[in-house]
């Protein structure tokens, strides 16, 4: 039995865990992270690692800035492992009128919204960015500065500089149960018993059942599994993160010259297994969408396929805020575009421990905003 009231036990190995893991031991809180599996082990590790702030919902934007703010001075927050951070543009394009539409009103949306960081391209100005495109578009919406990322090695920084700062990492401890004792959490699991001041849930898919233990309201998460694919080798022919506006496809080149396809499109998670499933037919869709933008990928085999599990919300936006009961916070339901949003998001939760205000509003995250349908 390892009691400790003082303690804060973050529950999840993910990107939310780990930086949340890093920013509450930075400010020299006693943190224990706990993670079923090993660190980055699900969709935190093996997404397509897009660090992208175009196309969010709007109510997401100003965790998104305020995230890219962290993830552009990444090096003095997790050191060598921002090297694993590419910045680039990010576009996508419209490849007919419907997608053209979208974008168009899209952009009307952030101008009056008062956000600036996305902008419009004709095809011409398209075409110059993007020389080796096979196709003609409709115009499309570009961002300078965002990129991607590979997602294992960031969540890996994380995690060794929340060590570095004093945190515990104990990997492969599964979590059994977890209530509310009188005045503290009892977590109990498979490396025995802990006991904490404040519980983080950062478990991802697995969330909602903790916080069922927990004696939350039922949360209406559901478990799906991202694809994603890589080719061999080609030239050097695409230096964006590329998506088509209407579509779910991420498109990326790295460089070994391989391209990273997916992003969006899912398969059924087995959370019995523990392990994502890999369904072609979907995948081969977002294939037939990357060779119709570049030719070159049509000659390129497919190496290997993979998936993680995944925790997705009704409305595609994540759980984040202060539980209903003491000491509870939660961070989950990401719907697999919460990569970019991790270091944000792993600020906030440590602002929330530590009874302080988050520098961005977290309103449209609250984790009761669905009691009145359940």
């Amino acid at each position: 039995m390892r009691l400790n009231r003082d303690r804060v036990i973050i529950i999840g190995g993910g990107i939310q865990g780990c930086a949340a893991a890093y920013f509450l031991a930075r400010r020299g809180q006693d943190v224990t992270l706990i993670e079923k599996d090993h660190i980055a082990r699900h969709a935190s590790g093996v997404n397509a690692g897009g660090v992208r702030r175009l196309g969010r919902d709007l109510v997401e934007i100003p965790l998104s800035l305020a995230s890219m703010d962290i993830w552009q001075s990444l090096e003095s927050d997790i050191g060598v492992h921002a090297d694993a951070f590419h910045p680039c543009f990010y576009v996508k394009v419209a490849l007919d009128e419907a997608g053209q539409k979208l974008g168009l009103d899209r952009i009307d949306s952030l101008r009056k919204a008062g956000f600036q960081h996305e902008c419009w391209l004709d095809d011409a100005d398209i075409r110059k960015r993007l020389p080796h495109l096979s196709c003609r578009t409709r115009g499309g919406i570009l961002v300078e500065g965002d990129g991607w990322a590979v997602p294992w090695r960031i969540v890996q920084g994380f995690a060794a500089a929340a060590a570095r700062h004093g945190a515990s990492l104990i990997e492969g401890c599964r979590v059994l149960n977890l209530e509310f004792d009188k005045e503290c959490w009892q977590v109990t699991t498979s490396q025995g018993l802990f006991e904490a001041g404040q519980v983080v849930n950062c478990a991802g898919a697995w969330a909602a059942d903790l916080a069922r233990q927990a004696g939350e309201p039922v949360m209406p998460l559901s478990a799906h599994a991202p694809m994603l694919a890589v080719t061999e080798r080609r030239r050097p022919i695409l230096p964006a993160v590329m998506g088509v506006l209407g579509h779910t496809l991420s498109l990326k080149q790295l460089d070994t010259g391989q391209f990273v396809i997916g992003g969006g499109v899912r398969a059924r998670a087995d959370m019995q297994a523990n392990r994502g499933e890999v369904a072609i037919p979907e995948l081969a869709a977002s294939m037939r969408l990357a060779t119709t933008l570049f030719a070159d990928i049509a000659s390129a085999p497919i190496i290997r396929c993979w998936s993680g599990i995944e925790g997705y919300m009704p409305d595609n936006l994540p759980v984040i805020g202060r539980g209903s009961k003491p000491g509870l916070v939660h961070g989950f339901g990401f719907s697999a575009h919460g990569f970019q949003l991790g270091p944000g998001v792993g600020e906030a939760l440590a602002d929330l421990v530590m009874g302080q205000q988050p520098r961005i509003s977290l309103e449209p995250f609250r984790p009761d905003r669905f009691e009145a349908d359940t």
